[in-house]
């Protein structure tokens, strides 16, 4: 193996104790915007599900996929879809932005080439270039356009696996690439989410 990249570390939701105001004051953008009131109450409402609190920074959030990560990185986690959290998702969340990184772009955002290696291992070949939709079902086609087909079918087919185990965990296993996510520890030590990508 060439060896296993560990992304940084990253939690969306640490404990309750973050109240409303602190909430507030924190430094939280999403997709480039600071919290609006609709958020803050979103992410009390996920802390409360979670007993983890927001952590400051900046971040981008895909709504039809739940796809959460650090601005100008790849998808690091997954939360409910739907949630609405910071509008929409700017081309440019991934650090692209101008079809120039990877040329795929995914609910708007152009992806970041961790995202493309785990769609290329996924498919059994790298994603098209392009303009695309995907849902949290994993159906996907081109934007504006039908449902062309779906990835985890096409995962399943290709002899991988792919496996979205809510609440910020997920498991990818497939042509020599493997993709964990989720929390680190337990009980009191509970307080990271990590993201690794490895291939051979």
């Amino acid at each position: 193996m060439a060896g296993v990249l560990k992304m940084r570390t990253l939690s969306i939701v640490v404990a309750l104790t973050l109240s409303s105001v602190a909430l507030a004051q924190a430094k939280i953008t999403i997709n480039g915007r600071k919290l609006s009131a609709r958020d803050q109450e979103i992410i009390s409402m996920l802390e409360k599900q979670t007993g983890r609190a927001a952590i400051p920074g900046d971040y981008w959030y895909d709504n039809l996929t739940g796809a959460l990560g650090t601005w100008g990185g790849p998808t690091v986690t997954f939360l409910t879809p739907g949630l609405g959290l910071g509008g929409q998702l700017p081309a440019n969340a991934s650090g692209g932005g101008q079809g120039m990184l990877t040329g795929v772009f995914i609910n708007g955002r152009e992806i970041h080439p961790v995202d493309a290696q785990n769609l290329a291992a996924m498919l059994g070949m790298p994603p098209s270039p392009g303009r695309w939709w995907v849902d949290a079902q994993g159906n996907c086609g081109l934007q504006g356009g039908p449902a062309m087909f779906n990835l985890y079918a096409v995962s399943r087919q290709t002899g991988s696996f792919y496996k979205n185990h809510g609440k910020g965990k997920s498991t990818y296993v497939g042509k020599g690439c493997a993709s964990v996510n989720g929390s680190l520890g337990s009980g009191e030590g509970k307080k990271d989410y990590s993201y690794f990508v490895g291939c051979e």
